[in-house]
């Protein structure tokens, strides 16, 4: 039985949900908040009367169709604790930011009714731009429609519908999120099913989570490098070999910003003396008369040789193994007695 998602009481207390704050009245939008491209959206919400009195929100909700439109003070918009992004860059929101203060808001944010505080909302698409809204000062506040019918879980699948329809995640956030919502009871086959994956993927995915916090630190910082299947490469490493080596070889990937198929070959090549053995040798010449073979740390030889060059031939192969054999230490035996 699938468990219940966390109620938001006890997120509020945590601090993954921001608690509500009293607020001012709305100065007029315009056109600035709206921009060009939500003709349609500016126009529903010309019957909006601003509600000075109230504390909690800016406006009235409009019907549009089958639509719910409301505008909305950004410090009124909280997170979802099981948010399908993960990574927010500081270049990602600035960006953002200044499309927003160039161009004004062409669609409307999504959001829930945080059923916990009145008056304040959970964001379903959009969290990106609520954040440049925030930190660079750009809108007070954004034009939202309001899904009042969905749940938490519902309005995270939502939001990520919505950026997989806009190719804005990367392996790393749809693995957190998948994480996230095989915690709250989903199992990995129903979030396979539910995200359109085969599922043999989701153990790339499920990789992520059993890599150690540091190495984590390094996949936040390169999320695009850091696809699944770099991921499952180090998990395997670190699940062998353990932090120090997956560390040191993450950390080399992303300096030196070499390729996937450079990791893949360095992971193979540390597990190779326990979980390759008998590998192919790297190199294999045959000859009418024998073979040369040469393996990762060894050579082998069988070849006939004509009894006229037996004697040059032994002798050259003694100098070349002198300078690379190591004598083995000589034993004594203790002669057996007579009986």
């Amino acid at each position: 039985m699938a468990r219940m998602p966390p109620k938001l009481s006890g997120l509020i207390k945590s601090g993954a949900v921001v608690p509500t704050t009293p607020v001012h009245e709305l100065p007029d939008i315009g056109r600035s908040l709206l921009g060009s491209g939500a003709a349609e959206a500016e126009k529903s919400l010309s019957s909006v009367t601003y509600n000075a009195s109230s504390a909690q929100v800016a406006t009235q909700p409009v019907l549009d169709g089958s639509r719910t439109l409301q505008v909305i003070k950004v410090h009124l918009i909280d997170p979802n604790p099981l948010a399908p992004r993960e990574v927010y860059t500081s270049q990602m929101i600035l960006e953002r930011a200044q499309d927003l203060r160039s161009q004004g808001q062409h669609d409307p944010i999504h959001v829930i009714p945080n059923p916990d505080v009145p008056g304040r909302f959970i964001i379903c698409d959009g969290w990106t731009r609520v954040q440049a809204c925030r930190e660079h000062k750009v809108l007070d506040s954004l034009l939202a429609e309001v899904h009042p019918g969905l749940s938490l879980q519902e309005a995270a699948w939502f939001g990520y519908e919505q950026n997989e329809g806009r190719q804005q995640h990367c392996d790393f956030d749809r693995a957190m999120f998948y994480e996230k919502l095989i915690a709250q009871g989903m199992t990995a086959s129903d979030v396979a099913r539910r995200a359109k994956l085969d599922r043999s993927m989701m153990s790339f995915y499920r990789a992520y989570a059993k890599l150690p916090d540091d190495v984590l630190q390094i996949v936040r910082m390169h999320p695009a490098k850091f696809g699944s299947r770099v991921a499952y490469e180090l998990s395997k490493l670190n699940e062998h070999l353990g932090i120090r080596k997956t560390l040191a070889l993450a950390t080399k990937f992303a300096d030196e910003d070499q390729p996937v198929r450079w990791l893949q070959n360095q992971v193979q090549a540390y597990l190779r003396p326990t979980t390759h053995k008998g590998s192919a040798p790297l190199k294999h010449v045959r000859y009418a008369n024998g073979y040369y073979k040469q393996r990762e740390t060894g050579f082998e030889v069988s070849i006939d040789v004509p009894a006229e060059k037996r004697e040059a031939f032994a002798q050259a192969l003694e100098s070349l193994l002198d300078t690379v054999a190591v004598q083995a230490p000589k034993t004594s035996k203790t002669p057996a007695k007579a009986e």
